[in-house]
């Protein structure tokens, strides 16, 4: 009720301002509409006045608690993205510390490079790794889809053409190979190129040299020409429909990336970025993923691999209700049953190391807010924003001693 605004108003002004920053809103005019309001703004809680003190202190210290958490989870993420990121890519597991691994020997290299895996792996990511850590870095990176382009304007598009080189071919065109000079092209898809396309292209890469379609003259140019496929080029070649001359000439080095259902425990890991993306200028803080979500994304097959993953992150951050993304936020195939046959979570897999995870984090949590209190179980409760009964019951479950204070408390 403040002359010329209203703490609804102001909620969103500090949330403009920094979105991590825990509000409490005190109000002597509560309605329920108005709290609900507040909440779905992100207050950290909603008062109504006459103020009782005690009770203020004891949010007031959960608010501080609760922001000392958000930045420490920050710097944890930024660790953790430091030590599983490369460019774009993330991943703590063995495949794919071993692809980064590779990728930073070759990227300073100009060899032609096949990158395989299926669809939704992130192929182009790395693609845009490779030429990030290249020596090219600083000139151009262009994508072309190969199977996307009708089949009669790919060498146009790729070679350039001269005006009236054909019907609609009002101007000159340059082409990808000469907007790429100097830096690097991705021909992803390539195993979809026809026999003719493969030939052309083929006598770029061996030469160096192009002719526009149209045109009588050659041009030299110099790319690095990075592919991608998520087919089978050996089966093809057997068959005749991809030449073996040009896959020994894209594949001096092959990268291959691994399915997600094949490196699941970098699932927790990319959950993580993708909600942090989905929330980028969001005013509120993004949720955190529930233990039974997480078991839903550790579960599920991933047909459509990382991309399926982000959409889902994508879709839940939108729809959660709270500070929890539950497993009903969750696109319904996410939440059905394995398809792989068996739980993929089963004792001592990987439900144990998120398990293990989770006691480790309690513990930490619980033995800090008994130091903060000094071992004081009913401040250190009331900092928890935990009734003492329950906090006391969380402390035998960790294994925790209080020391002397927690079992006077207790005898009382």
């Amino acid at each position: 009720r403040m002359p010329g605004t209203d703490g609804l108003q102001g909620l969103r002004l500090f949330k403009k301002y920094d979105a991590q920053i825990p509000v409490i809103l005190l109000t002597a005019h509560a309605t329920v509409e108005s709290a609900v309001a507040a909440m779905k703004l992100g207050a950290f809680d909603y008062m109504r006045k006459p103020i009782e003190f005690d009770e203020l202190e004891i949010v007031v210290a959960r608010a501080l608690e609760h922001r000392r958490l958000l930045e420490e989870n920050r710097k944890l993420r930024a660790a953790i993205e430091d030590q599983y990121r490369l460019e774009n890519l993330t991943g703590k597991s063995a495949p794919m510390q071993a692809l980064f691994e590779l990728i930073r020997k070759v990227a300073p290299s100009d060899v032609p490079v096949l990158i395989t895996g299926e669809s939704g792996t992130g192929k182009d990511l790395v693609a845009r790794a490779l030429h990030g850590l290249s020596t090219r870095a600083q000139s151009k990176f262009l994508s072309v889809n190969c199977a996307a382009l009708p089949e009669s304007l790919l060498e146009s598009e790729l070679f350039g053409h001269e005006r009236g080189a054909f019907s609609g071919a009002v101007r000159d065109r340059t082409g990808y190979f000469r907007e790429a000079d100097g830096g690097t092209l991705f021909l992803d898809e390539v195993g979809d190129m026809t026999l003719a396309h493969q030939s052309k292209l083929l006598r770029v890469l061996e030469s160096g040299e192009l002719t526009p379609v149209g045109s009588e003259r050659s041009v030299h140019v110099d790319v690095r020409v990075v592919t991608a496929t998520n087919r089978d080029l050996e089966q093809m070649t057997q068959q005749g429909t991809f030449r073996q001359d040009l896959l020994f000439r894209i594949e001096t080095v092959r990268l291959h990336l691994p399915a997600l259902r094949e490196r699941r425990e970098d699932i927790p890991l990319l959950a993580a970025h993708f909600i942090e993306r989905a929330a980028l200028g969001s005013p509120v803080s993004p949720p955190r993923l529930g233990a039974a979500a997480m078991r839903c994304l550790l579960e599920h097959a991933w047909p459509g691999n990382v991309r399926e993953l982000a959409h889902a992150i994508e879709y839940a951050v939108l729809v959660a209700d709270g500070e929890e993304i539950r497993p009903e936020d969750l696109p319904a195939r996410v939440v059905g049953k394995p398809t792989l046959g068996q739980p993929v979570i089963a004792e001592g897999g990987m439900g144990q190391l998120y398990r293990d995870a989770r006691r480790a984090f309690d513990r930490s949590y619980f033995q800090d807010i008994l130091a903060r209190a000094e071992g004081n179980v009913s401040a250190a409760s009331a900092l928890a924003g935990i009734h003492r009964a329950t906090f006391h019951k969380k402390l035998r479950e960790l294994g925790l001693d209080a020391g002397a204070d927690m079992e006077e408390e207790t005898s009382d």
